[in-house]
């Protein structure tokens, strides 16, 4: 089925490329030698490249990440079979299995501070939606198609509805492509391209370079302290 295939494809692109579950302490510096350097920072960019999706995994977070094990020569590696708490502090399935509804981690902040809300993560997710190429194909993999199965129930409660009963639904909510922006960060972030149909947010959307006092800040550096800082540098928990 082509659809499992391609999801099974990216499950091991963040495998190979996600790097955090086998670092041992944390470090300012990550240094990664490549044919290629990324193309963009928008995981959500029509066109992005492989190593984009490789900083996608270390720089973003999503309501959820997949667990770890360790392999029978002692490394680690990400294990899909496990889903575990991200953005996410904690989640519940509907007694119908119809829809799922996420509690956000309350401490968690964006690099300038904004907490993280509801609202950002249905943004997020409607773009990834509509914005079309390998993003929405993506989703789409796991059932998630349209804006409307997106709902903020309040500040801090987000939910999935589902067209569906998908057994791939959960694991595609912990691939690369459902991170959660800031939304307010990203409308008023200027393009150097055209914009597309969103407003403010279109595909050509990516974060402005950073400047040399941003350098080395928690937006633009790897944190491999899940508890501290979130995996982001884009979303971190308040006294990290």
């Amino acid at each position: 089925m082509p659809t499992i295939r391609l999801f099974s494809a990216l499950l091991v692109l963040g495998l190979l490329a996600g790097g955090e579950a086998a670092a041992q302490s944390r470090s300012d510096t990550l240094i990664v030698v490549v044919e290629s350097g990324p193309n963009s920072m928008d995981i959500h960019g029509v066109g992005t490249n492989r190593p984009a999706y490789q900083a996608s995994w270390n720089i973003y977070d999503r309501l959820m990440t997949f667990g770890v094990k360790t392999l029978p020569d002692g490394s680690k590696m990400y294990d899909y079979t496990s889903l575990k708490p991200e953005l996410a502090e904690s989640w519940q399935m509907a007694p119908d299995g119809m829809s799922v509804t996420f509690k956000l981690k309350k401490d968690a902040r964006f690099h300038d501070g904004t907490p993280v809300t509801a609202k950002d993560v249905k943004w997020s997710f409607d773009r990834a939606v509509t914005v079309g190429g390998f993003p929405t194909f993506q989703m789409k993999a796991g059932s998630l198609e349209k804006p409307e199965q997106f709902e903020v129930v309040d500040d801090y409660t987000f939910r999935v509805k589902f067209l569906r009963k998908d057994k791939l639904t959960m694991p595609d909510l912990a691939v690369p492509v459902p991170v959660i922006i800031n939304s307010e960060l990203a409308r008023n972030t200027p393009r150097p391209r055209t914009p597309g149909p969103w407003s403010g947010s279109s595909q050509t959307w990516r974060p402005a370079e950073p400047t040399s006092s941003s350098r080395g800040s928690p937006a633009w550096r790897r944190s491999t302290s899940a508890t501290t800082s979130g995996r982001a540098g884009r979303c971190r928990r308040s006294g990290a």
